[in-house]
């Protein structure tokens, strides 16, 4: 019988949710770098980012959810279900993790003088 995982919900800390509405267009500062149509996009990019270099940032305070319709943790049970069971942890919370060190990630490069976009090349 396969073992039953908790499915719980994604959150981030009130800083990265700051950090990532900053990362939503505006079309008041297009100049600006904000390639994301929403905090979501922003959340699932960091995510993205957390998980395929195997980075996790545990959550210090949880100050929002990323709206659970448009960030399904069902869709990511296939690829983070051994880790959940592994490590005895939730899968939103497990998606949290990946997308709080991914947002750090984001962070760095921005302070350092680089763009989201330099993840792409």
């Amino acid at each position: 019988m396969e073992k039953e995982i908790i499915k719980g919900s994604v959150g981030v800390t009130k800083d990265t949710l700051n950090f990532l509405k900053t990362l939503v267009y505006d079309k008041n500062n297009i100049s600006e770098d904000r390639p994301f149509e929403s905090i979501t996009e922003a959340f699932r990019f960091s995510f993205s980012l957390g998980y395929s270099l195997d980075i996790r940032q545990k959550e210090k305070a949880v100050a929002g959810n990323i709206a659970p319709r448009q960030f399904n943790v069902d869709d990511y049970e296939t690829i983070l279900r051994q880790i959940c069971i592994q490590d005895g942890i939730s899968l939103g919370a497990l998606c949290s993790e990946y997308g709080e060190a991914g947002a750090d990630l984001i962070i760095k490069k921005i302070k350092s003088g680089g763009t989201v976009l330099d993840f792409f090349n």
